[in-house]
């Protein structure tokens, strides 16, 4: 509870601060592809702590603390930080590779579809009902927003249009970060094993 909780708070507190620094900080952290062109590859990452104004970043903070409680359990086992840092960098690089003429992206909901693919992911391996329906429902919106683009009220107060893509991305994202779980538990045990080794030497 305590991981989930801090985790929560370092993404927030940065989506704050990059906030309060506006508009300065959109020239710094914003996904600009001309930027990310001339090699700022931070950007990749940074755009996602951007908001377009207080609505914007009062959907998404609300969004994650929901999605994190729902799936409290799953986020106890696996960090929230590093699946939403690999989700960020997958996002903006189908961002960058697939959609050329995008130049400007920022928000966390992309993220947060990751996030709740994670989620959805772990109930179903555990062969529970409500993952099926929740991943029955996930598709339906993932699949309602490719076909009849995002919502105008959404459009409205956050004052931009909404990117379904960085959504379908985010979704691939969370799939891909869970399916490679057993990897990621490997990388840890050899480096826990190679700890471990160091200090029986010493």
């Amino acid at each position: 509870m305590r991981s989930v909780l801090f985790n929560n708070a370092i993404i927030l507190t940065l989506c704050l601060l990059v906030f309060f620094l506006q508009p300065d900080s959109h020239q710094w952290f914003a996904y600009y592809h001309s930027g990310i062109e001339k090699g700022q590859w931070w950007r990749l990452l940074t755009a996602h702590i951007c908001h377009t104004n207080g609505y914007h970043f009062l959907l998404n903070a609300v969004g994650l603390v929901v999605v994190s409680t729902l799936f409290l359990e799953t986020f106890k086992k696996i960090s929230l930080l590093a699946a939403s840092l690999f989700s960020a960098l997958f996002i903006s690089t189908c961002l960058f590779l697939l959609e050329p003429d995008l130049q400007w992206y920022v928000g966390l909901s992309g993220v947060l579809h990751a996030i709740f693919a994670i989620g959805v992911c772990d109930e179903l391996k555990k062969a529970d009902k409500w993952g099926l329906i929740l991943a029955v429902g996930f598709l339906i919106k993932i699949a309602f927003e490719q076909f009849n683009g995002p919502s105008l009220m959404t459009e409205s107060l956050i004052a931009a249009t909404v990117l379904v893509n960085a959504h379908l991305y985010g979704a691939i994202a969370g799939i891909l970060y869970f399916l490679m779980m057993p990897f990621w538990k490997k990388c840890s045990l050899w480096q826990n094993n190679a700890k471990n080794s160091v200090k029986s030497n010493k």
